[in-house]
């Protein structure tokens, strides 16, 4: 159903209004995080095709947005090491990584460590076989879509 031209303009207005007082609320340490994933999406779709490595169907897709999301946000979460982790293969595959965690492999495993008892180190090398499969499907999906656009 097409709304009228008039109604669309108040709602744009309403919704404009709404976005700046939002914003006024907001701190500038949570304007720079929205305004990082927002370049990442941009990036990522100009590169790839998609607003997300999820949409993409890549192996391991949900994990690296959700590192890159954290990392953007300034969050210690699992993603957010695992991404920092393997940051220079990531940025080889054209993946954009701003900034990382430092020391991720130690933290990562501490981390899981103390949430996963003694299956810590099953679930580091799963997290670890998992970025290494997103990064190689990163470079295919890569070299494909370079490949049509020649």
């Amino acid at each position: 159903m097409e709304l009228p031209r008039d109604v669309r303009e108040r709602f744009r207005e309403h919704g404009r209004e709404g976005g700046r007082a939002r914003a006024a609320r907001m701190s500038s340490a949570d304007k720079v995080a929205i305004a990082r994933r927002a370049a990442v999406c941009r990036w990522t779709r100009e590169r790839f095709g998609a607003s997300s490595f999820a949409a993409l169907g890549l192996p391991g897709g949900e994990i690296v947005d959700a590192g890159l999301a954290d990392l953007a946000a300034d969050k210690e979460t699992p993603e957010s090491l695992l991404v920092s982790l393997a940051a220079p293969r990531l940025r080889r595959e054209g993946v954009p990584l701003a900034r990382v965690n430092d020391k991720p492999e130690k933290r990562l495993y501490g981390m899981l460590s103390e949430s996963e008892g003694d299956l810590a180190h099953a679930r580091y090398n799963a997290y670890l076989r998992q970025i290494v499969s997103f990064a190689d499907a990163c470079a295919l999906a890569r070299i494909d879509r370079n490949r049509c656009a020649t």
